[in-house]
């Protein structure tokens, strides 16, 4: 599928969801899986290639993590681009590569030709712009074939200012396409997912299956040490790599900045890698300046989270958070209120009704302060 040397597939995951999306009786499914674990190369690399490339679907991606740009507007681009007769990695390719801000799409049946505008309207016609999607998704829906829609990062669509009108017609969309069109939505914070699909009163209330996205196992490692050996000519001791892979909680992201660190200076060995990688994304996704937006109390409690030492509302977590901040723990719904700020900011995600650091490089990097950074 992918012709990406880097990339683990994730064979059995991707034969197993295809099967479920155009053979089983639910046509939508939403995914999980936190933040640069693979969620958008496993869309793109493994499932896309497969229902495009190996079995001939027509094949839409959209990504909804620009929550600057109207999603709306986003998706009408993800039609139009699915609809020209490309391969699928042209067609992605195109998404990826070359966003314009404004686009002018083709004339349908009965409509003159429409531009519409990425960023965020000033003043939204999400009426006129749900008949044109609507329009969209017949001509992309096959009930031999059924079109396969991954929306990515779906959650980020309910800060838009038109959010229920437009998840509104695209579920009467979607509804009414169930043989001819199927659809994977993912997410990086299950609570917002859980907000989309499981509130009652919410457009998409229990419209798609959950799925989790499997953690990547020892198969993943072996694999980039062996391209690591094909492509640089140097071996690394395996064990050490499936220590810091495990240390990272099996992030796939700091593995592989870990071993292009040592492809591209020979004097580092294992551990002088470890250090340079873990400074080099720290500084490139600005923990230090999120870490110090954060009052004293709030970083107690995202310590003892990434401490995952139990009830942070317990007396196991009263404890801890004396200690940390050499005070006495304030009440537990005063703690919640801590834990609800650091998850409104972003920081904090429920899994599987565990409260954790979203981010696991983050999360590393709180266990690395020390008792001053309190």
């Amino acid at each position: 599928m992918s012709l990406d040397p880097w990339h683990y597939p994730r064979t059995e995951f991707t034969h197993d969801t295809f099967v479920s999306l155009t053979r089983g009786p639910i046509a939508s499914m939403s995914l999980f899986g936190p933040r640069r674990t693979g969620k958008t190369e496993f869309l793109l690399k493994d499932l896309g290639a497969l229902a495009g490339d190996s079995y001939g679907h027509r094949v839409l991606y959209a990504s909804f993590w620009q929550t600057g740009a109207d999603p709306l507007a986003m998706m009408l681009y993800a039609c139009d681009t699915a609809l020209r007769p490309r391969s699928y990695g042209e067609r992605v390719g195109a998404w990826l590569g070359n966003l314009p801000v404004k686009i002018r799409l083709g004339a349908l049946k009965g409509m003159a030709e429409v531009e519409i505008d990425l960023s965020r309207k000033q003043s939204p016609r999400p009426a006129d712009d749900l008949l044109l999607l609507d329009s969209y998704l017949d001509r992309l829906g096959d009930s031999r074939k059924p079109a396969i829609l991954l929306f990515d990062e779906f959650q980020e669509i309910a800060g838009h200012d038109q959010a229920e009108q437009v998840m509104a017609g695209l579920r009467t969309s979607l509804d009414t396409r169930k043989s001819g069109v199927r659809t994977i939505f993912t997410g990086s914070s299950q609570v917002a997912l859980k907000k989309v699909f499981d509130g009652r009163k919410a457009p998409f209330y229990r419209f798609a299956h959950p799925l989790h996205l499997p953690a990547l196992d020892a198969g993943f490692v072996a694999h980039q040490l062996k391209v690591f050996h094909q492509v640089y000519r140097r071996k690394i001791d395996p064990a050490r790599a499936a220590h810091v892979f495990e240390r990272f909680d099996r992030n796939p992201l700091f593995l592989q900045r870990w071993l292009m660190s040592m492809g591209t200076d020979r004097t580092l060995d294992e551990d002088a890698a470890v250090t340079r990688t873990f400074a080099d994304l720290a500084a490139e996704l600005d923990y230090d300046r999120t870490w110090r937006k954060l009052a004293p109390y709030h970083r107690a409690m995202a310590r003892i989270l990434a401490e995952r030492a139990g009830d942070p509302m317990g007396e196991a977590g009263a404890a801890r958070y004396a200690e940390l901040l050499g005070t006495k723990a304030p009440i537990p719904q005063t703690r919640q209120s801590y834990l609800r700020t650091l998850e409104r900011r972003g920081i904090v995600d429920q899994w599987d009704r565990e409260w954790r650091i979203a981010d696991p490089i983050f999360e590393a990097w709180i266990l690395d302060r020390g008792p001053d950074a309190f």
